[in-house]
């Protein structure tokens, strides 16, 4: 693919008009193939109309002065206010959108228990020790058991 065609691409690709400026003056204005395929400005001149050629008359601007007077400049700017812009609108819904998929998701979720958390619904609600013996004496024994964990800690010890 030819350098031209790399830049052509980037010109359609990129909608930026300081890109798209960049691009016609670091090469659009220096390269040959893409000058020639330019008008050029008599061609251009051709499609244009000047102000000397037009003859304007009075009755135009009446004309057009009337049709602003009676044309009432507030349902038009209502109308505008109403309707939104596309971009504005599409903004909008997808937003909206992001809200419901987000509060759906915590919906769902939230109760939600991983298969992890029902071996702890197995263990008996309550450890109890009947009796405990040290080097076969009896012995005191502390029972601790963390709040949210699965570890109990028993600590036993003799009077003497």
């Amino acid at each position: 693919m030819s350098h031209c065609k790399t830049v052509e691409i980037f010109y359609a690709l990129v909608p930026l008009k300081p890109w798209r400026g960049f691009l016609i003056r670091s090469h659009i204005e220096k390269c040959p193939r893409c000058l020639a395929g330019l008008a050029s400005r008599e061609a251009v001149g051709s499609l244009l109309v000047k102000e000397t050629e037009v003859k304007i008359g009075r009755s135009l601007w009446t004309g057009v002065e009337s049709a602003l007077a009676a044309d009432s400049g507030g349902e038009r700017t209502k109308d505008r206010a109403v309707r939104l812009p596309v971009m504005r609108r599409w903004g909008w819904a997808v937003a909206t959108a992001f809200l419901v998929v987000l509060i759906t998701g915590f919906l769902l979720l939230k109760n939600f228990r991983p298969e992890g958390t029902a071996s702890t619904a197995a263990l008996p609600a309550r450890f109890a020790l009947d009796y405990v013996r040290i080097g076969g004496q009896p012995a005191d024994a502390v029972v601790y058991h963390p709040q949210g964990s699965d570890m109990i800690i028993v600590w036993a010890g003799t009077n003497n």
